[in-house]
This record gives C-alpha cells, sequence and structure tokens, in this order.
C-alpha cells in the first residue's frame, strides 16, 4: 500500500471522494473532506449512529490487493483493544477501486486543542504528555509502534482525555534522503511542513545500502504489504518528543523538515527554542527524547518512572488516570436496568458493549462499526426521562468525591504574592444558620458540609493543582445530564472543587456553566445554580485584568431573566442572594480599580487601541451603572406577586440600604415597602417591622418622623399580636439607636402603657422594654415627675429603677384572655353604645403629648361613666366571665387599643371574606363574574362617524357606505374578546396640531390645560399610505373613494380635514392655514410608548386634550367661540383608563382598512356612457341561439390553471397556476391595445399556488400554495386616461398554516367585511377552517372538521355569514355554524355512486332559489361504471334537511328505458367515528375490485382506441353562478338570494359549468330550454336537447345528446378527409384542448364575459351574445 507505491505513481487528482464514500452503502453519507493529504484522502462522513473519519486508499490498478494489510491492521487492532489511551481503527473494507479504513470522528486533536480557548493551563499539559507516555507504553508492551505520531493523530475530548490514533504501520520505515517528495506524499498531510519522523528514518544510497537494496527488492517482488523495516521504540520516542515540545511551546513547532535534515547533520540547535519552556523538568525530558542518538534515548516505560513526582504530580500515577479512564469506561444500562453499585474500573464493561451517549461519550474501539453508535448532537429520540451516561458518571463523581478529595491537595500550598492587596471584611461573617443561604451548606456523602475556604479561612490555591482535572470532566458532562439531580450534585461538586482552583479558573471556568444552568428548565436546578454562582463569585479574592468587568457585561445580563422567573422559588432564592451579589459586585469593582490604579492594566498597544473605550468609565460611573441594574431588580422583587418573594428580599436589608445610599433607599426601598402593610400575609408584615430598623437608621430622621412612624403607630392595633409584639421591638431598636425627639417618646409612651395589661406575655414584654428603653433617654426629672406618676397605677408596688425586668416583676396581672376577646367583640357590635362610641377622650388641639400621658391617671371606672342598655347587658357578660372591678379599671386603660383592634378586625374579615368569595367564584366558574364581585356594569353607547358630507368635493359621489346609526354596546360579545390585544396607531400627528395650536392662536387665545398628551400605544400592523387618525380629534369625516381616485389625494383629504373643522382661529380670524404637501412613500413603522394618565387636576378626557406647548405665551381664559370636541360615547366620567380604552375601541372602529388595503372600490363593473347593452333573449320572443365568441387566447401560465378571480369593479381579474405563479389580466386591454400578456406576474411564492380570491371591496387578492403559505397582495391600479395605470404589487400580509411542515396548505378561501374586521376564511388539507382577521392578522375562530372525512375541497358561506358548508375529497357536505363554531350535520352526496366515496370539486349558494338555503354541488362521476350513458353533474342539496332538491343530469339518446320519475332523497349520514369511516373505506375498495374482476370483456367490434382510452367523463369541474347573465347586478353577487321567489322580475338565474369533456355550458335555471353549449361541439349540428321532469318535491334536469348513430348526418357516407382536418383546424384553438378547471364571470369592458382557465395552462376569454336564429 505505502511500501512499493513510489509518490511519482499516485501524485495524480483523484475522482470526486464522494463516489468513494458511496460504495459503503446509503447510510453512509459524504460530508466533507478533511486535510489535503495525497496518499490516503480522508473524509468526514455521517452515519446515523454519529459522525465519522474514512480514509481511503485510492487503487492505482484494480488488480492491487490489500490483503496482508488488511491482516496487520486487523493484528494491529486486536493487541491494541483494551489501552485506555489508544483509539485505533474499527473497521476495514476493501472493494475494487479503493480500500477503506474507518474510525468514528472525534471534535478536536491536539493541534487543534492547543489553540483553542480556555487554553491548557500547565497542569493540563502535563496530563496530556502523562497520557500520551502511557498510551505509547501499552502499545510497546503489545509489540505495536505507531510510526507517525505528530499533533492532528492526538485526538483531545472535552474532558482533557486522549487517544493516540492512526497507528501508520502501512507507511514506509525509511523514506529516502535525497528526495523530499516521498515525505511530502506519506507523512505531510496538514502542508505545515512540520517533520517529527526521526532522524535516523531518512536513508541514502551511499550511507545505507543495506536499507537501499531492501527497499528495491520489495519494489522488484511484486508482493503486497512487505515491510521495509521496523519502527523502533527510539523512532517513536524521538517523534512524541517533538509533539510533547509542541505542546509547551503554545503549538509552536519544533521541527520544519528543513530543520530537522540541519539538527540530523548537528547544524541546527534546539536549545533555544526550548528555553521558552518554565519546567525544567519538562525540558530536561524532551531532550533526552530527542537525542540524535538512538540508544541515547530512554524507553517509554523508564521516562514514566523518571518523571514521577517531577515532572508529572505523584497523583497522576497513584489515582487520577486509573480514576478518570474507570469514569469513562461507565457502561451504559438500559432505560429499565438500575445497577447496584458503579462499577469500579476492574468491573468495568468490555469495550464491545460500550454505547456512548451523546457527547461526553465514552470513545473506545469497538469490533465493528455498528457496535459503536454515537449519537449526533440535538437528535435524541428518547425524552430526557431516562438518566443518560453524563447522569451516571455524574452519579459516580459526586458520590466519590470524598476520597478524592485528599487526591486534589497540593502537598506544598503557599499564600498568594498579589502586587495588589485589597483587604475585605467579609460580609458572611454574621452568618445566620438555617436563615441564610450563604454560604452554602453542601450535600455531598461523607463529607463535612462547610464549605472549606469559604470563609476566607486558609490558604488559597496558587497554581491549578489536579482539581483542574477533575474539573473539566464534571463540566464536560454537566451538559448532558437530563436528571435536575445529578445538574445539582454537579453544582456541589463544583462548590467543594473551587476551594482547590485559582480565581481565574473559577471565573473562566466555572462561572460559564453555572450561568447556562441559570436557564435550566429545572427550577430546583436554576436555584441551585443562582446560590452557587454567587458563593463561587464571592470565594474570589483575586482578579485578572480581563475578568474586571464581569459583573456589569456577564453576570448582571445573564441574571435578569431570573427576576422574571415563573417559579417562586427561584426568584426567592435570587431575593436571598441579591444582597451579597451587590456587594461581591462592588467588591470586583474596587478590585478592578486598585488594578487600574496599580498600573496592571497596561495592554499591548494593539489591544490598548482596540480596548481603548473599555476602561474609560470612570469608578463614579461603573458604581452608578450598577447601582441602577441593581435598583431595577431590586424593584421587580419588591413588586413581586409573591409574599415569600418580599420576605426573602426583607431578609438582609441592612447592606441594601448601604448599597443603595439613603436617596435611593427612601425613593426604592421605603415607598415599596410601606404597601406591605396592606397585605394579608401577616408573616409579611412581621417582616417588615423586622427590617424596618436598619431602613430607618439609613433613611434619615425625616422619613422616620412622616413615614414610618404614624404607620408604626397604626400597626399596634394589628390584628395579629406577633405583629404587634415585634413592633413594639423596633420601637425599643429605634429608640436605643437614639432616633426618636423627645416628643415622639411621650407620643409613644402615651400609646404604648396599655399595654401592660394585654393578655399576650410577649406583648407586656415588648411595652416594658420600650418604656425602659424610652426612660434611659429621658431626663430623671421627666421620667420620675410625669411617666412614673402614670406608670405607677400599671404596678403593684414602687420600683427603684425603670428597666425591663422590675416592670415585668411588678407589673398588675393582665386582663385575662376570655375578657379581653369578649371585650373586643363588644366594641366591633357597639354602633350604638356610649361607652365605647360617645366617652372618646377629646384631646384639646392645644394639649401636648406629655399632657397625655398625665391624662391617663385620670380615668376612672367605667361605672361613672354614662352607659346605655345594650352596654348593660355586655357588662354583665363581662361580670360573669370573671370580670371584677380593679379588671374594668384595665378595660379602660386599653379602650383606645381595644376600639381600634375591633376596627381593624372587622375591615380586615370583610376584606377576607370578600377575596375568599371572589377567589372561590374564580376557582369555580373560570370566568369572572362581576355581579357576585359586587360591580355594577355600566353600558356605554359609542356615538357612530359623523356623516355631514359638508364640502362639496364629496358630493359627486353617490355610493356613500352609511355606518349604522346605532352606537356599539361596549360590552358585546363581539368585542369583548378584541379589546385587549390591539394596538393602536394613537396620535401621529399629535406635533402637528400642537404646532397648529400655537402658530394660530394669538396671544392669548387658547388656554390649553396641563396635561401631557396621550402617548399613542404600539401598533401592529404596518403603517402605510397614511398614519391612523389623531386620538385628540373628532371622528374623521367618512369620505368614500372613487376608483379614479390617487391615493395620495385620498390621505390627504381625509387626515387633515377634522383639523379644519376644529377652527383654530385668531382673534382677528384672518391668519391663513398653514400649507399642507403629501408624499407618496409608504411609511411602516412600530410606534412604542407607554400611555401616561392625565393629572388628577385636569377634568378633561386623557388624551383629548390639546397638548401644552408653549407654556409662557398661552394664557388667559377658554374662548367661548372654540367649539368643544364632539363626545365619543355616552361616558361622562373622569376614569382616564376607561376614557382612553373607549377612545381606542372607538378609533378601533372606526379606522378604514384605506392604509393596507387601499381605498374602497364599488361592486360591480364602472359602465360607460354609450355602452351597449345585449339583453339575454331578443325582446320579439323568437328563439335564437346564444353563441359564445372566442376573445382572448391566453398561454401565458405553463401549468395547469387551479383558480381565479375578479376584481369588484371588474377591473381585472387574476388567475392561480401550478406553476408557482399568480398573474394579473387588465379586462381593458380585452377591448383596447389587446395583449396576451398579463400586467402583473406575482412569483413571490415558490410553490404551487391552489387557490386565490379577491378581498371584498378593495384592490386586494390573497392567494396560497402548497407549501402553507397565504400571501395577501394589493394592486395598485389608477384609472387614468384610457386605460389603467398598473404599479407593482405589494405584499402586505403574510401568514402561514400550523402543520406546514406536515405538508398541509389551504385548499380554497373566501373573504368578507364585518364592520370592525376583515375576515378571510379558509380551509385546509388537515381539514381545519380557519377565520383570519386580516388587519391584525389574528385567528379569530378555528373549526376542525372531523380528519376522516378527508381533506377539504370546497367551501361556501350564506349571505349573512351565519353558516358554512365544506365539501371533502370522500364526497361528505358538512354543515357548521359559523356564529358559534358547531358542527352541524355532515352527509355523504354523488347519489349515482352510492357505497363509493366520490370527490366534491365545487359548491356554491344556488343563486335564484331555495331562500339561500340550498347549495349546488358538483361531484366526481363513478369512473367505474360500465356503462357511461347517464352522468350527474350538478346536484342541488336543501342544506336545512340534507335532502337531494334538484339533479343536473346527461344521457346519450340511445337510451331506451325513461328516468324514474324524481323524489326528495335524504342524504345518508356521514360515518361519526374514525374506524366506520375506514372501514367503509376498504370497503368500497374491495367492492371496487370485485366489479372490475366481473367486468366482461369488450367485444371484438369495438375499436382499438375505444379499449385504450375512454371518452372523457362530463363532470363538472368548474361552476359559476349568478342571477341575470350580463345583467346590472353583476355576476358574482349571489347576495340577492334572499330577496324572493324565482318569479322575481327579470331574475332567473343562470350556472356556467365547466367540464372535463371541454365543454362550456350555459345554463338558464329558470328555462332550461335556453341552456346551451358555449364551446367543445364536436360538429355543429351535433347539439343536444335539454328538457326537465318534476314531482311536488324535487326535479331532474336532463340534457340529452343525440346517439352516434343517428348523428351521422343526411347520408350514411362516411365524411371526406379534407373536410374532416378543415373543421378541425377551424375549431383547434376555439375549444379547450384539455380539462376546464377553472371559470369566473366579468361584465367589463363588455357584458356577459367568461373566463375559463384549463388543466393545460391556457386561459380563454369568451363573450356571450345572442347570434342569428
Amino acid at each position: 500500500m505505502g511500501n512499493t507505491q513510489s509518490g511519482s505513481t499516485l501524485t495524480r487528482t483523484t475522482a470526486a471522494l464522494d463516489s468513494f464514500v458511496a460504495e459503503l452503502g446509503a447510510d453512509v453519507i459524504y460530508e466533507k473532506s478533511l486535510g489535503s493529504a495525497r496518499f490516503l484522502k480522508t473524509v468526514k462522513s455521517r452515519h446515523h449512529n454519529g459522525y465519522m473519519v474514512i480514509k481511503i486508499f485510492i487503487k492505482p490498478d484494480p488488480g492491487l490487493s490489500l490483503r496482508n494489510y488488511h491482516r496487520r491492521l486487523k493484528g494491529d487492532r486486536e493487541a491494541l483493544m483494551d489501552i485506555a489511551n489508544v483509539y485505533n481503527y474499527q473497521s476495514f473494507i476493501e472493494t475494487d477501486k479503493a480500500g477503506y479504513i474507518i474510525r468514528q470522528w472525534i471534535a478536536s486533536n491536539l493541534y487543534d486543542r492547543i489553540s483553542t480557548r480556555p487554553f491548557l493551563s500547565m497542569i493540563e499539559k502535563k496530563w496530556i504528555a502523562f497520557q500520551l507516555l502511557n498510551a505509547l507504553r501499552d502499545a510497546r508492551n503489545r509489540k505495536v509502534s505507531h510510526g507517525d505520531i505528530k499533533s492532528e493523530n492526538i485526538l483531545v475530548t472535552s474532558w482533557n482525555w486522549v487517544y493516540l490514533s492512526d497507528f501508520a504501520s502501512y507507511k514506509p520505515t525509511y523514506l529516502p534522503l535525497d528526495d523530499p517528495s516521498d515525505f511530502s506524499f506519506f507523512f505531510d498531510t496538514s502542508g505545515r511542513r512540520t517533520c517529527y519522523i526521526a532522524p535516523e528514518r531518512f536513508y541514502t544510497a551511499a550511507n545505507n545500502p543495506e536499507i537501499s537494496a531492501k527497499k528495491s527488492k520489495i519494489a522488484m517482488d511484486e508482493n503486497e504489504g512487505k515491510r521495509d523495516g521496523k519502527v523502533t521504540e527510539s523512532m517513536d520516542c524521538f517523534s512524541a518528543g517533538c509533539v510533547i515540545a509542541e505542546l509547551f511551546l503554545e503549538g509552536a513547532p519544533l521541527f520544519t523538515l528543513s530543520q530537522l535534515f540541519k539538527y540530523r547533520e548537528g547544524e541546527y540547535n534546539v536549545d533555544g527554542h526550548l528555553g521558552a519552556i518554565e519546567d525544567e523538568g519538562v525540558r530536561t525530558v524532551i531532550r533526552q527524547m530527542i537525542n540524535l542518538e538512538p540508544t541515547a534515548r530512554p524507553t517509554f516505560d523508564t521516562l514514566l518512572h523518571t518523571s514521577r513526582g517531577t515532572m508529572f504530580p505523584e497523583s497522576f500515577y497513584s489515582f487520577l488516570h486509573n480514576y478518570v479512564s474507570s469514569i469513562n469506561d461507565l457502561p451504559s444500562n438500559p432505560p429499565f436496568f438500575t445497577t447496584t453499585a458503579p462499577p469500579t474500573a476492574a468491573t468495568a464493561a468490555t469495550p464491545a458493549s460500550i454505547t456512548p451517549s451523546i457527547s461526553g461519550s465514552t470513545i473506545r474501539p469497538a469490533s465493528s462499526l455498528g457496535l459503536n453508535p454515537m449519537g449526533i448532537p440535538g437528535t435524541e429520540t428518547l425524552p430526557d426521562a431516562f438518566p443518560s451516561d453524563s447522569d451516571h458518571r455524574m452519579e459516580r463523581i459526586w458520590s466519590d468525591y470524598e476520597s478524592v478529595e485528599p487526591y486534589l491537595v497540593s502537598d506544598t500550598v503557599e499564600e498568594t504574592v498579589m502586587d495588589v492587596k485589597v483587604e475585605y471584611n467579609s460580609s458572611t461573617s454574621m452568618s445566620r444558620p438555617f436563615q441564610d443561604i450563604l454560604p452554602v451548606e453542601l450535600h455531598i456523602p461523607n463529607r463535612d458540609s462547610k464549605l472549606r475556604g469559604a470563609l476566607h479561612s486558609g490558604p488559597r490555591a496558587a497554581e491549578d493543582g489536579p482539581a483542574l482535572i477533575i474539573l473539566a470532566l464534571v463540566t464536560a458532562n454537566i451538559r448532558n445530564c437530563s436528571l435536575p439531580s445529578s445538574k445539582v450534585r454537579a453544582l456541589d461538586v463544583f462548590l467543594a472543587l473551587s476551594c482547590h482552583l485559582t480565581d481565574e479558573a473559577k471565573l473562566d471556568r466555572m462561572v460559564p456553566y453555572i450561568v447556562e444552568l441559570l436557564h435550566d428548565e429545572s427550577a430546583t436546578v436554576r436555584s441551585a445554580a443562582m446560590r452557587t454562582m454567587i458563593q463561587v463569585l464571592m470565594m474570589v479574592t483575586v482578579i485578572t485584568p480581563s475578568n474586571a468587568s464581569i459583573f456589569p457585561e456577564y453576570i448582571i445580563p445573564n441574571i435578569k431573566y431570573v427576576v422574571q422567573d415563573p417559579e417562586v422559588s427561584v426568584r426567592c432564592t435570587y431575593a436571598q442572594c441579591i444582597v451579597q451579589l451587590a456587594d461581591t459586585a462592588v467588591r470586583y469593582l474596587e478590585m478592578g480599580q486598585a488594578l487600574k490604579a496599580h498600573g496592571t492594566f497596561k495592554l499591548s498597544p494593539e489591544a490598548q487601541e482596540y480596548d481603548h473605550g473599555r476602561f474609560e468609565l470612570t469608578y463614579e460611573a461603573s458604581m452608578q451603572d450598577l447601582q441602577t441594574s441593581i435598583q431595577e431588580h431590586l424593584s421587580a422583587l419588591l413588586m413581586d406577586p409573591s409574599s415569600v418573594v418580599k420576605r426573602a428580599v426583607l431578609h438582609d436589608i441592612s447592606s441594601l440600604c448601604i448599597f443603595l445610599g439613603r436617596q435611593k433607599t427612601n425613593d426604592v426601598l421605603l415607598s415599596h415597602m410601606i404597601t406591605y402593610l396592606n397585605d394579608r400575609d401577616w408573616l409579611l408584615r412581621h417582616a417588615f417591622f423586622e427590617s424596618i430598623v436598619d431602613v430607618a437608621a439609613c433613611a434619615g430622621g425625616r422619613s422616620l418622623e412622616e413615614y414610618i412612624l404614624p404607620l408604626m403607630i397604626q400597626a399596634l392595633s394589628d390584628v395579629e399580636e406577633t405583629v404587634v409584639a415585634k413592633v413594639l421591638a423596633s420601637l425599643t431598636s429605634l429608640c436605643e439607636l437614639g432616633l426618636f425627639q423627645k416628643m415622639r417618646i411621650w407620643e409613644l409612651m402615651s400609646a404604648t402603657l396599655g399595654f401592660l395589661y394585654h393578655p399576650n406575655m410577649w406583648i407586656r414584654q415588648g411595652a416594658a422594654a420600650f418604656i425602659a428603653s424610652a426612660a434611659s433617654h429621658l431626663p430623671p426629672s421627666d421620667v420620675w415627675c410625669i411617666l412614673y406618676p402614670s406608670l405607677r397605677h400599671f404596678l403593684k408596688s414602687d420600683v427603684i429603677v425603670i428597666d425591663e425586668q422590675s416592670l415585668l416583676a411588678a407589673v398588675k396581672t393582665p386582663l385575662s384572655r376570655q375578657v379581653f376577646d369578649a371585650a373586643v367583640q363588644w366594641a366591633m357590635k357597639a354602633e350604638k353604645s356610649t361607652f365605647w362610641r360617645g366617652q372618646r377622650r377629646i384631646t384639646s388641639k392645644t394639649e401636648s403629648p406629655r399632657e397625655s400621658v398625665v391624662s391617663l391617671r385620670k380615668t376612672g371606672t367605667i361605672s361613672r361613666n354614662p352607659k346605655s342598655d345594650e352596654d348593660e347587658a355586655q357588662l354583665t357578660k363581662l361580670q360573669q366571665l370573671g370580670m371584677t372591678s380593679t379588671e374594668e379599671t384595665k378595660l379602660l386603660a386599653m379602650r383606645d387599643y381595644i376600639l381600634k383592634l375591633a376596627n381593624a378586625i372587622s375591615s380586615f374579615a370583610s376584606r377576607l371574606s370578600f377575596e375568599q368569595e371572589a377567589e372561590k367564584n374564580l376557582k369555580t366558574i373560570g370566568d369572572v363574574e362581576l355581579p357576585k364581585l359586587g360591580v355594577v356594569p355600566q353600558t356605554v353607547f359609542l356615538k357612530t362617524r359623523s356623516n355631514d358630507l359638508s364640502t362639496p368635493r364629496t358630493s359627486r359621489f353617490p355610493h356613500v357606505r352609511k355606518s349604522s346609526t346605532l352606537g356599539t354596546p361596549l360590552l358585546s360579545p363581539g368585542m369583548g374578546s378584541r379589546v385587549s390585544s390591539v394596538g393602536h396607531a394613537g396620535a401621529p400627528f399629535e406635533d402637528l396640531r400642537r404646532r397648529l395650536a400655537t402658530i394660530n392662536a394669538s396671544s392669548s387665545s387658547i388656554a390649553l390645560s396641563h396635561t401631557p398628551p396621550r402617548e399613542p400605544r404600539s401598533t401592529l400592523s404596518p403603517i402605510a399610505a397614511t398614519p391612523s387618525f389623531p386620538t385628540g380629534i373628532s371622528s374623521p369625516v367618512e369620505r368614500p373613494v372613487s376608483p379614479t381616485d390617487s391615493v395620495v389625494s385620498t390621505a390627504n383629504s381625509t387626515t387633515f380635514r377634522p383639523l379644519s373643522r376644529m377652527q383654530f382661529t385668531g382673534a382677528d380670524g384672518q391668519k391663513a392655514a398653514p400649507a399642507i404637501g403629501s408624499s407618496k412613500t409608504n411609511a411602516v413603522g412600530l410606534l412604542d410608548s407607554r400611555a401616561q394618565l392625565r393629572s388628577d387636576g385636569s377634568p378633561e378626557r386623557s388624551g383629548r386634550s390639546s397638548p401644552m406647548s408653549m407654556s409662557t405665551t398661552i394664557r388667559g381664559p377658554l374662548r367661548q367661540r372654540i367649539p368643544s370636541l364632539p363626545p365619543i360615547s355616552t361616558y361622562d366620567g373622569q376614569e382616564a383608563g376607561i376614557s382612553n380604552l373607549l377612545e381606542n375601541l372607538y378609533l378601533d372602529n372606526n379606522r378604514e382598512l384605506q392604509h393596507d388595503f387601499g381605498p374602497k372600490v364599488h361592486e360591480g363593473p364602472v359602465r360607460r356612457r354609450n355602452a351597449v347593452r345585449h339583453t339575454f333573449a331578443p325582446r320579439d320572443g323568437t328563439t335564437r341561439q346564444t353563441e359564445a365568441t372566442l376573445v382572448a387566447h391566453l398561454t401565458s401560465h405553463s401549468d395547469a390553471i387551479t383558480s381565479l378571480a375578479v376584481s369588484p369593479d371588474h377591473m381585472f381579474f387574476v388567475s392561480a397556476s401550478d406553476d408557482k405563479t399568480v398573474k394579473v389580466w387588465d379586462t381593458a386591454r380585452l377591448e383596447r391595445n389587446v395583449t396576451s400578456k398579463p400586467r402583473h406576474t406575482y412569483g413571490q411564492h415558490h410553490a404551487q399556488v391552489k387557490c386565490v380570491c379577491m378581498l371584498e371591496g378593495v384592490h386586494c387578492f390573497a392567494s396560497a400554495a402548497d407549501d402553507g403559505s397565504l400571501h395577501v397582495v394589493r394592486v395598485h391600479v389608477t384609472q387614468g386616461g384610457a386605460l389603467p395605470k398598473y404599479n407593482k404589487l405589494q405584499v402586505i400580509r403574510g401568514h402561514q398554516v400550523d402543520h406546514y411542515r406536515e405538508g398541509e396548505y389551504i385548499t380554497c378561501m373566501a373573504h368578507y367585511n364585518t364592520e370592525t374586521a376583515s375576515n378571510l376564511v379558509y380551509a385546509t388539507t388537515h381539514s381545519i377552517i380557519t377565520i383570519l382577521d386580516l388587519r391584525t392578522m389574528r385567528v379569530v375562530q378555528t373549526m376542525e372538521n372531523p380528519r376522516h372525512y378527508g381533506p377539504i375541497t370546497c367551501l361556501c358561506i350564506d349571505r349573512k355569514r351565519s353558516w358554512i358548508v365544506v365539501g371533502t375529497s370522500t364526497g361528505v357536505l358538512t354543515l357548521w355554524d359559523r356564529r358559534f363554531g358547531l358542527l352541524l350535520k355532515s352527509w355523504h352526496v354523488g347519489v349515482a355512486s352510492t357505497g363509493r366515496f366520490v370527490r366534491i370539486h365545487q359548491c356554491v349558494v344556488h343563486p335564484s332559489k331555495g331562500r339561500g338555503k340550498w347549495v349546488m354541488v358538483t361531484v366526481e362521476a363513478s369512473k367505474r361504471t360500465t356503462d357511461r350513458t347517464v352522468t350527474n353533474l350538478v346536484e342541488v342539496w336543501d342544506i336545512e334537511k340534507a335532502v337531494l332538491v334538484e339533479t343536473f343530469i346527461t344521457r346519450t339518446s340511445g337510451e331506451t328505458e325513461p328516468l324514474p320519475e324524481p323524489y326528495e332523497l335524504t342524504g345518508v349520514d356521514a360515518d361519526i367515528s374514525p374506524a366506520a369511516a375506514i372501514a367503509a373505506l376498504v370497503h368500497s375498495r374491495q367492492s371496487a375490485v370485485d366489479a372490475a374482476g366481473k367486468r366482461p370483456r369488450p367485444s371484438s367490434q369495438s375499436t382499438f382506441q375505444d379499449e385504450l382510452l375512454p371518452p372523457p367523463a362530463p363532470d363538472v369541474r368548474a361552476l359559476v353562478v349568478g342571477l341575470d347573465f350580463g345583467g346590472p347586478t353583476g355576476v358574482h353577487r349571489s347576495d340577492m338570494a334572499d330577496a324572493g321567489p324565482d318569479s322575481a322580475h327579470g331574475r332567473r338565474g343562470f350556472m356556467v359549468t365547466g367540464s372535463e369533456d371541454r365543454k362550456l355550458r350555459l345554463w338558464d335555471l329558470s328555462k332550461l330550454e335556453r341552456t346551451t353549449v358555449l364551446s367543445g361541439l364536436e360538429s355543429e349540428n351535433e347539439r343536444p336537447s335539454f328538457s326537465s321532469s318534476s314531482s311536488s318535491t324535487a326535479s331532474t334536469y336532463m340534457e340529452t345528446w343525440p346517439s352516434s348513430s343517428a348523428s351521422g348526418g343526411q347520408s350514411n357516407r362516411p365524411a371526406q378527409r379534407m373536410s374532416l382536418i378543415t373543421h378541425n383546424q377551424q375549431n383547434l384553438l376555439k375549444s379547450h384542448q384539455d380539462v376546464i378547471t377553472a371559470l369566473a364571470c366579468i361584465d367589463s369592458p363588455f357584458r356577459g364575459g367568461i373566463v375559463s382557465g384549463d388543466r393545460a395552462g391556457v386561459i380563454k376569454i369568451w363573450r356571450v351574445e345572442p347570434g342569428g336564429s
């Protein structure tokens, strides 16, 4: 393979490599070529089990056999099978063209890894070198040498495990020194010219005659596979030395080919090169390995022995290598199999049984390719329910950690010597166990749960030791764990490892993985990641310049999502950690600042230039940014819906106050915290008072006096006694801090003395503590002269010193709990009680707080106070409970407190019961029932648009669409759903209006209110041509637009007229209004700003007041002459939010669709003045034949026409085709300047266009293709001069059906407008009917037709849009109630083919009969019937009863038997269950097969052509109906269907059908005899006759053709050949040559036009007119 082929014979460039890969079978797919090797072409390819590398040896001669090499490779593979660090080839294949060696692909080799971040640290380089030497030693022990060791052949996994690969026994051992081409051919695969081949492997004929002789002998022998010599261990040792040198020199190669030749001759010294390696031991080892003398090089075994404990740490040998290897070897268990104990290295599975998981995979040789499936990332088939290999590995590392840790501690640990020393007091020293999250308690088996080194105790890691190797193992597996528990355990291992890692490794190697877990699916993992991240960041004491801005640039942007986390536990964890996060961020900022001050930030000049902007931020600016970010997070957490999260924030508030500073503490913290006092959760109120002391101390005296203290006094009557006790404790703390003035202390005294009688022990203790603390802050004279006499009442005996202990010892017995509770109940009931209500002590305005304390003495007993009868009864009750007269005084002392408590309890209880009731309703009902919540709804009517078209300009248009005169009730069901989510363009002209107001106002003409303008909310639909109407102006005049107007004129007149109506006149009234110009460009944009609510003082409705502009010039009273803005609704309240809502609703309802969809166009063609009108029938009553003249033959489409649609004003029509285009055709060109080219071709679909429909009242069409896309396209057309002018098409909306990837697409569409929406109804192949609002592109309604009825092929809607009928490919008609989305009934059609599934082609509402409840359905005729004499063309069904009322059939007159009497036939109900439907389908197929079997053979007389090709069936494929063909109403409007019975004057109804036999028929539905075949007759004399037969309930309409025998003409002589040819030539273009697939009627430029399209893509346009008799 390599030994006998010289380079010259194989240098030819080879054929495409993918053709060789294709030889290996279909499941191996060529991906790309790797490298530019000439000897073995290396290719990466894909297999369903993963990627693989294939080396291809292309045979120069097919007769070449590779058997010897195969044998040798196989032997190598078996020898190397179980070496942990070797990964050899797995499979060998030989074909005639080439030989293939195959192994699994591994992402990176050593050459790549050296230059990949994070760059290898010293310990990792040693670890890689150690594994390489191990692999080579083990291979040597099995008598296998490598022969081509280079960094490209050493594979490195993501956890730094090394695999030595590509053993090259097939490459020549010796190379000629004088011919470097052999080296290039065999060894220089990378093209870098690096050469690591031992010098002794190069020979010359002169110096090494025996090698030269052996080489030529092998070449002569023709014996494939003979080797030219053995590769010795010393040769491999030289190559390995070069690789290790490259590793330690950061990727710089040790020798190139020329340098190696010089080194061989002793002319090149490597010492200078190796000097860059710091470690002396490494340098020595490399020098030994690359010794020129082969015998002087050590063996790999010796190397490993001598380096033990010097170059390589002891732990590599004693522990790490075996441990990491055993973790790799963990077997994959099947999901249902659980191991009892993790296997050790000894019991590791044999390599063949290993099936690696996705990424952290065990990559080991297996006996064949199939045994080693390697998953491609992202293609897991199983859900993450089962543990992956990574989970097993993680479990193992976690459980073993205790025994691993001793090996991670390096023997000599010294303190880090830093140039910059920053001393910090750790915030964790104050930690409270069971309350604080940090420091994190570790959960690792058999290990102390305290985090070693977390509290800055003990020496830090000076350099990365073996811990980094374990870290790489953990990080490689953590991302592929599928169990949350594994990830949480990995986080614990991270924390335990962090004590043994340098700070740089923590930040660069560990933190990114933890941050990734902040976005994990599991809440426990997110929560654990949060606390782990903050703990790791806190443990860092030294940072590098590159990590100085880790917080602002990395940590904070990644944490911001946690604030909105759906899980409370995660938000709670963050709330508890936010203090430490803030402190740590400040610490990093200060460290960065210290580095900068010390000058460590000096970068290289290039980096300096590049990074100049980064370090320009001052410390103050950075601090400001940091405070802002933390403040944003804090605000969100303080307003969190869960009270647990709020409590977590309050937990450690003092540090936050210091971090934020006084101003922010007041603005952010205090303002949010105060709201907590209204919270139902007493724990939150308790937490508030727990943290208020710290906040008050930081917020300052003024906040304490004005905000906090009044709230605390109020909270003394809280319903929860624990909270009261906490308030008293807080007051005590504040008092001790000396934050109260003397006046405040007296005030608090009078409020708290009564608590000494409270039945709750805690409250009594709290009161005593406060009194003692207050006494210590008052002068002794005040204490003994004023306070003590009042206090003495509460004491049994005198006390010498007022402290807590003596007060509690001397205080009288408290009120009993029963009496206290009864008194509270009495106070709650006592509305009429004079005791509670009447005798409130009137505090005189002049009485000071000190006097109020004195007055406490003067209250007597109850008996002296006046009482009502109710009071007497209650007193008796209290006395029965054991209240004595001494206790009456206690009750009086607590009277104020009891009364406040009673009020608090009653209000709290009412709130509670009310909220519970509401909650209960919410739970059971699901909808909010306003009446049950005590809300009285108010009905508001929106005013209609003003229709005062005063300007002469608009009076030209008679067809003004009147808006309904009834107001729209606000809460009607239709609108309620739309209120919330639709945005509005708001008021883009607010600014213009403001300027107009100020320009036109003289010095004091208008006083504008000081409300800010309501800014517009965001809009959902793009604004084109004109902006929406200004909010502040009365509703714009609705101006109808004629088709001849340009877009621009429309825009201007509509938008600006209201401005002139507002009459901004000056004092003189003479100033000119500003000139207004127009621009034709479309402005498309999204406005996005928050709505501002009006200020309380403003009486005007929000957003409808004129904004303030020049406040200095506009003063003075409001002029009476300015008309007030007309109100938009009957709402007269002042609530800004409701006004906003009404205003948006109003604008929403009154917004024209003009901006996107263009101006309104009127229905029906615009008539020219002198147009001649042809009537359908001549006046004299003679029956003349109606004829069709072919006007145009259009062949622009290249594939079948699928759909046609005509614009509302018949100015153009559009055609859709399977050639992926929609074409727009101008009808005016059919008369003048006739052309056969379309005006536009719309080709944006990139798939076959299946249907097209026009939008009602505008020049837009919707088209849908079979890739699931739906586009709404506007046709810009303006009528100017003789022919209309077409501008380019504009796509205004796009939509994709839900399951387009599964092949779902739209098959039929219809469009209608309502007052508030523009609705497109479409049905898809997946049987889904959808109604889409084209203005907002929101799906309004979805109805799912039963799937087993087959794909929907057609739909029709009634005039009132209350029902929809859909037809399917299996012949089922389904009636839906559109209003409620209900399926009413389904039945089968196709009477002639009962028991078979027939496709429904089209369905339309009958134009003249059935009062809009009859639908006409065209079905596929039965293809299998032997006689084709009678065919059903159209069936008419009454959908109300599901009965067949009319049938249109065609037959041949040769048929003798008369047709049966028509009768009313009820449709067969469609199968409800899918199973029944499938059974019916199978049955119908079976019967069809049987019928085919029994069919008689055709008789011998039948012509050959008959047997081959049956004549085309007369199935109707396309159908269009209307009331009066070519009449004034226009064809497409079937709106008059409900107008009355068919006797209505002049309306008889017609139907045009196009069928598979290429005939075009015009049916007169009121007088069947007038029906005519317009096109497709074989010969003129072969006209059919039409007749009908009816019973009382049903009718049959027949078309009868003369039989073929009778149609021979006058004589039976066959026609002349020439006349036949002439006849055919005349008719060739006249009628369609393929199935007619689409039809439409046009009434412009002439009446009675029909457009037909066929399967070949031809469109024909016919003009139908009465012909000669």
